[in-house]
């Protein structure tokens, strides 16, 4: 299974900014508020393209745009999958 499947297996979506940005998105629902997770490489400027690579998880309220608290970086994109122990 390659990563755009296996992201699709957790619920992601391929997402593209409009600054030609990419990253895997999910809709969630936390904090009573309707957000996205989204997951990018460390760097911000892309979405993973391998199991291994690091990436940094940000959630986002839907409505505003905003953080909805600090991002989170992982080891890998593996680590952060076996993380929400689905």
């Amino acid at each position: 299974m390659n990563v755009e499947e296996t992201m699709g297996a957790h619920g992601f979506t391929l997402s593209l900014g409009c600054s030609g940005e990419g990253s895997y998105t999910k809709f969630v629902k936390t904090l009573g508020k309707k957000a996205y997770v989204s997951v990018t490489t460390v760097d911000g400027n892309g979405f993973p393209t391998s199991m291994e690579e690091p990436v940094t998880v940000v959630v986002y309220d839907s409505k505003s745009g905003d953080e909805l608290g600090p991002g989170l970086s992982f080891d890998s994109l593996s680590a952060y999958l076996h993380s929400l122990g689905e």
